[in-house]
């Protein structure tokens, strides 16, 4: 995995209007190009600092979105009166033990060294860094992101919240200390910021899948469309639905979202390769609105609606491209209440 760094520097007054321009129409403009695994933002507002780092699925995928990205950069700049230096990386380590909340606190450690010893880094970040760091109280993920040519690292660790990155100062800076002894390096910079958001996905076709139901669960339309390829994207559901492209997400979002506006997925069980995945689940919502299905409209009946389904998910280069959604339609009518036919 890849990853794109853009570190703006402007009026701290205006970055709240920059951050609401960055969620609303840079993120699906970004996440819409073939490779990316999603965008996380950084701020710091009482320096007017912000950070979008943009991850990709390889050094080609990155590569070749850069000039797609070009206008909102310079809008972006421009609208918080700054500057903007910009800096790849590769992902060589990228732990997460929990999704982290709007308002997480990030450290970003800034190491250098000599380009023949960020192997070692890697290495031994890996081995004693991460198991330390998982040990944690309050720790949510933690990346190790290397510039092998040049030799630049950033150790990167993202927090609950900012007590919880606070209290572990002393703790990190131990460990810090331990790894640049070993891997004759040193620490140019150490950095923390409030998470605005994230969409970052670890890559595998896992999280792709735990994210796509988290964006449903939290009404993101924006970032759910995000995760499809809508060229390429096919749905089959029961009913006799076969649609393609942008219209099977649309129609798929509206017709459970206008019906069952308070639903929710969970987990039963999931299974994923490299291909595409399955998941069982379970849909629990109240039928508040009109359903609208391809045999006629069902009222709302103001009934809970507790169904099992099953998704069957096509993957291809880190966006879904077909989803099979299978349910009793027998059960949720039983259970709505209407009469047969």
């Amino acid at each position: 995995m890849h990853v794109r760094m853009n570190m703006l520097v402007g009026d701290p007054a205006r970055l709240d209007e920059a951050t609401r321009y960055l969620e609303g129409s840079v993120r699906p403009h970004v996440e819409a190009q073939p490779g990316n695994r999603g965008i996380a933002v950084l701020t710091n507002a009482d320096l007017g600092v912000c950070v979008i780092a943009s991850y990709w699925d390889t050094a080609d995928a990155m590569a070749a979105s850069e000039q797609a990205v070009e206008v909102p950069r310079k809008e972006l700049t421009e609208l918080i009166s700054g500057t903007v230096t910009v800096e790849h990386y590769e992902a060589a380590v990228f732990v997460r033990r929990s999704w982290p909340p709007a308002g997480a606190g990030v450290r970003m450690t800034r190491i250098d060294g000599d380009p023949a010893y960020v192997g070692a880094a890697v290495a031994e970040f890996r081995k004693t860094g991460v198991p330390a760091l998982m040990q944690m109280p309050g720790l949510c993920s933690t990346q190790f992101l290397v510039d092998r040519e040049i030799g630049h690292c950033i150790a990167v660790t993202t927090w609950q919240d900012r007590d919880a990155m606070a209290a572990g100062r002393s703790v990190v800076a131990t460990l810090r200390a331990d790894l640049t002894a070993v891997t004759h390096t040193r620490v140019r910079m150490v950095e923390e910021f409030a998470l605005m958001f994230s969409s970052v996905r670890q890559g595998d076709t896992r999280s792709l899948i735990e994210r796509d139901i988290e964006l449903w669960n939290t009404r993101d339309r924006a970032g759910w469309l995000g995760l499809a390829d809508l060229h390429r994207l096919e749905l089959h559901a029961p009913g006799g639905i076969e649609l393609h492209g942008q219209d099977a997400a649309d129609s798929i979002w509206t017709m459970w979202h206008e019906a069952f506006p308070d639903n929710r997925l969970e987990i039963v069980t999931l299974h994923a390769d490299d291909r595409g995945g399955v998941h069982e689940g379970r849909f629990v919502g109240t039928h508040t609105g009109t359903l609208r299905t391809p045999a006629g409209e069902i009222p709302p009946t103001g009934r809970i609606l507790d169904a099992r389904f099953c998704g069957v998910y096509e993957v291809d280069s880190g966006k879904i491209t077909s989803t099979h959604l299978y349910f009793d339609q027998a059960d949720v009518l039983a259970q709505l209440g209407p009469a047969p036919g």
